[in-house]
């Protein structure tokens, strides 16, 4: 039976980092052409966040080590991608669609974005669209020198059953994954997220910090039912989008951190602007720390309690079953 050994984790590290760096250059020089060509009125949330920067020092900087997250989430799941017929679409959409389109950042192309902020629809399509271009060329070229390296097609004639074999082979299996995955991930997002909005300073820095100009009035009717009905659809979609990753980690002892990792390494880290926004000082030492407990605590937490709840749940109906 043909195998796809999984590479040294240096090359490919490479490999997927330099790619990244590439097609995002790319990509964002001609982004960048476009939005210029744009109003001011019609590029205003564009101009705050920067989702695709000039190319400069700490541009590189942020997306070499926003590539490297990519690259260390994906190792482990290695298999996955390249064992399988449907790789390139299951990697498209973790990138696409879960760390964009599901990223915790509130920002242009995020759910999360228009759940929050007045961001426009313009603006929310014109990042969908361009990150969709760069991720779809990064793919192609990724899968190309994977076959390369490994000196033979990167998808083998005759797959392996781990990677083609459906986890879920009943409606009702994927029906109860699936409303396991949102109620889990509802119910932490709003005991941890009302938690921390109390202990975190949160109100003081809704009045302070110039990125909540462009938010919502968050104690609104409206905004409260944005909120509430947007993470009810959130949590499905992201289930739905990680069901490829299921079975590596679903039967291992400590698969909580896997899917730790893909949970927090993804929506997190590997937004387009959590790790280039990170590296920037702005003002003092102080103050940066200051920032650090502004989302980031209330990321991390949640993200754990969902990944150790929701795997032991899962584990509990699958051993019944």
């Amino acid at each position: 039976m043909d195998e796809v050994k999984r590479p040294h984790i240096i090359p490919f590290l490479g490999r997927f980092t330099l790619l990244h760096l590439v097609t995002y250059t790319i990509t964002g020089y001609l982004f960048l052409a476009f939005q210029d060509s744009l109003p001011e009125s019609g590029r205003v949330a564009l101009d705050f966040y920067e989702p695709f920067r000039s190319p400069g020092f700490m541009s590189i900087i942020g997306q070499t080590l926003r590539g490297l997250a990519f690259a260390f989430i994906f190792y482990p799941f290695y298999n996955i991608l390249f064992k399988n017929p449907r790789g390139r679409l299951i990697l498209f959409g973790a990138i696409w669609g879960v760390a964009l389109f599901g990223s915790v950042e509130p920002q242009p192309g995020s759910l999360e974005g228009i759940i929050y902020t007045t961001i426009s629809f313009s603006e929310h399509l014109y990042v969908l669209i361009a990150v969709a271009a760069q991720i779809l060329l990064f793919v192609w070229l990724l899968f190309k020198w994977e076959a390369l390296s490994q000196k033979r097609t990167a998808i083998p004639d005759h797959e392996s059953p781990e990677s083609l074999r459906d986890p879920f082979n009943t409606p009702e299996r994927i029906k109860g994954y699936i409303i396991r995955f949102g109620v889990v991930h509802l119910v932490s997002y709003w005991v941890i997220g009302p938690l921390f909005y109390q202990i975190a300073g949160y109100a003081d820095a809704l009045q302070e910090m110039e990125v909540f100009e462009l938010w919502r009035d968050l104690e609104s009717i409206p905004s409260v039912l944005l909120v509430f009905f947007g993470q009810v659809f959130r949590g499905p979609l992201l289930a739905l989008l990680l069901v490829p990753f299921y079975d590596s980690y679903i039967n291992k002892k400590h698969g909580w951190l896997l899917l730790f990792l893909l949970m927090f390494g993804l929506t997190a880290l590997g937004s387009p602007i959590f790790l280039p926004e990170f590296i920037l000082f702005k003002g003092t030492f102080l103050e940066f720390l200051k920032d650090l407990v502004i989302g980031i605590p209330e990321i991390v937490t949640q993200m754990l309690v969902f990944s150790i709840i929701f795997f032991w749940w899962q584990r509990k109906s699958v051993s019944k079953k």
